[in-house]
Order: C-alpha cells, then sequence, then structure tokens
C-alpha cells in the first residue's frame, strides 16, 4: 500500500476498488511519494488514467481493481495503472481518438501524450497497464 515512505524507497504499489470516488484516494496516496517534480502532472495523469479504467475496463465492475504501482528512476518517475482488462472479448487497446469537435471525453489520453515525457501500454494476462514517465528535466514552469 502507498503512505508515506522515505525519499530511499523507490517502488510503491496501490491496489484500489474499481469505483469512481477511489479517485480522492489515490491522489492523496500518490502526493505523499511522488517527488516534487512529479507531484502535479503525476497526480493528473495517474487520476485520469485511473477513471479511465473505471469506466472502460472490467476494473469498474462490482468487486473490479485498479493497481496503481511508482518507480522511482533516475531522474523520471514511472506510474502504472492496470486494470482488469476489457469489458467486452472484442474489447480494443486504449489508444488516442482522432479529435472531434462536440464529441464529450476521450481526451485523456491525449492529456497523457502532451504531459508525460513518455507512455505506453502492455498487455498481460488479460490485464492492461497504461503508463507514463515524468523527466525530471522534462517538467514544465
Amino acid at each position: 500500500m502507498l503512505g508515506r515512505a522515505p525519499h530511499q524507497c523507490l517502488n510503491h504499489a496501490l491496489k484500489l476498488p474499481g469505483r469512481p470516488e477511489q479517485a480522492a484516494v489515490l491522489r492523496r496516496s500518490l502526493a505523499a511519494v511522488l517527488p516534487g517534480y512529479a507531484t502535479d502532472p503525476g497526480l493528473a495523469l495517474a487520476s485520469e488514467l485511473f477513471n479511465n479504467a473505471v469506466a472502460h475496463t472490467r476494473s469498474g465492475e462490482e468487486g473490479g481493481e485498479v493497481i496503481v504501482a511508482v518507480n522511482r528512476l533516475p531522474g523520471r518517475v514511472r506510474v502504472k495503472v492496470v486494470d482488469q482488462g476489457p469489458r467486452a472479448p472484442e474489447g480494443t487497446s486504449p489508444h488516442l481518438h482522432p479529435l472531434e469537435p462536440g464529441r464529450e471525453g476521450g481526451l485523456g489520453l491525449r492529456l497523457v501524450a502532451a504531459e508525460a515525457s513518455r507512455w505506453g501500454t502492455h498487455h498481460d494476462g488479460g490485464r492492461t497497464t497504461v503508463w507514463f514517465e515524468v523527466e525530471r528535466s522534462a517538467t514544465r514552469v
């Protein structure tokens, strides 16, 4: 479980129920472990990915869960959000949607792509991981 940890601790993980109100718990927990340069972008992007997981995957169904892991690496932080996979067997991988005026939603991964130093997806054992990195030198003022 995430929590206050000494700066020498490099890895943290948190398992949350897949319910929208848990986004606040996620933000409080991440704020305690993210380094200063990564706090604002890390909280915003992790919240977006958590909400996407709850809205679009089996993690948002009854009994679902989302795992969030933070890895502090030299000069950067990697955050991974792991969901329980698509709701439908023919579900797709998270991807950027074309911009459509008037469309509601669909901008979350655009935010991740714009603000993160790097990001991507990984599928393993029916689960989907969406990850991003924030570099110390890439943070905006």
